[in-house]
């Protein structure tokens, strides 16, 4: 789950609307402003920016493989063989997530988002106007920030760690509500160890050459220090789907 302000239990609330936002699906539609079609292109952006990270020696917690984005949605094609479809939903239940400070929440088939008040005049777009694409201001997310919630949330899925399931949400409620929040909760830590993995490589990517090797070191530094809040792979292979 990324969080974006605090924890409310939503465990008996149901979602009742739900929108699958996929590449065919922002194609459909007529454009004429172009949003959804920069939408896309901020998409594949983040894909190609987390593939980068994926065949890079700062990937230590998911499995070795890619992201792919198809035209049904994206999914991640582990080497050895096992595929994990991502579903990218817009959902009441996703309204809910938000309204309690979240960005997104983990489920089996991938991870739903909530809705943002449009930064435009006219209806909202079910596909554009939520939190996979735009903060809850309206202003878009850049394609780094795509990118880091993809390997967060696939994390989750991978490893079947947090509300993946109907077990494991009954699981991760009664923590989040015996310990009052979600911030340290364990089933957040691989997907918060491939966030930090992420960020260090972008960072790192970014930084002017001759500084590069700090990053380098301090993130080995990291690895090599007991954490209470992540926990770094590499792990045994997850089962297959």
């Amino acid at each position: 789950m990324i969080r974006h302000l605090r924890l409310s239990p939503l465990l008996l609330l149901c979602a009742c609307r739900s929108v699958e936002v996929t590449p065919a699906a922002l194609r459909a539609a007529p454009d004429p402003r172009g949003w959804r079609a920069a939408a896309l292109a901020r998409w594949e952006q983040a894909v190609e920016l987390a593939n980068a990270f994926l065949a890079s020696d700062w990937r230590r917690t998911l499995p070795p493989g890619r992201f792919e984005l198809r035209d049904e949605g994206l999914a991640y094609v582990g080497d050895a063989g096992c595929t994990w479809p991502i579903a990218v939903r817009h959902s009441t239940w996703g309204d809910l997530v938000v309204a309690t400070g979240f960005r997104a929440q983990e489920d089996a088939r991938g991870f739903v988002v909530g809705a943002v008040d449009p930064p435009h005049c006219g209806p909202a777009d079910p596909l554009l106007d939520n939190t996979f694409f735009r903060w809850t201001d309206g202003a878009w997310h850049e394609p780094h920030a795509l990118a880091e919630l993809l390997l967060h949330e696939t994390t989750h899925v991978v490893y079947r760690h947090g509300t993946v399931g109907a077990w494991n949400t009954l699981a991760y409620y009664a923590v989040a509500v015996a310990t009052l929040g979600a911030a340290d909760h364990p089933v957040e830590r691989r997907p918060r160890a491939s966030s930090e993995e992420f960020t260090l490589f972008r960072l790192a990517r970014d930084a002017p050459e001759e500084y590069r090797h700090v990053y380098a070191e301090q993130f080995e530094l990291h690895l090599a220090q007991a954490q209470a809040h992540c926990r770094h792979g590499p792990f045994a292979a997850p089962e297959c789907p």
